[in-house]
C-alpha cells in the first residue's frame, strides 16, 4: 500500500480544487436563489439573491487569485532555470 506524503504542491492542488468544488456548490445554490426570487418577489427573496451573488463574486476572485498566485510563481521559478 502507497502512502502519499502531503507535501506543499499536493496541499495546493488540493485547496484550489477544494475552493473551486465550493464556488461551484454556491453558484448553484445562487442559481436557486435567484430563481425563487424571480418567481416570489418579496424583499427578503431579492436580498437573499443579491446577497449570495455578491458572496459568489467573491468566490470567483479569490479562487483566481490563488490560481495566479500559486502557478504564477512556479511559472517565473521555472523561467528563472
Amino acid at each position: 500500500m502507497s502512502v502519499t506524503k502531503l507535501t506543499t504542491e499536493n496541499c495546493k492542488w488540493i485547496y484550489t480544487f477544494l475552493l473551486l468544488l465550493i464556488t461551484i456548490g454556491w453558484a448553484v445554490f445562487t442559481v436557486y436563489c435567484v430563481r425563487e426570487a424571480v418567481q416570489n418577489p418579496s424583499p427578503v427573496n431579492v436580498i437573499e439573491a443579491s446577497g449570495t451573488g455578491v458572496l459568489l463574486g467573491a468566490l470567483i476572485s479569490w479562487n483566481n487569485d490563488v490560481k495566479q498566485y500559486w502557478f504564477r510563481k512556479k511559472l517565473d521559478e521555472s523561467a528563472k532555470e
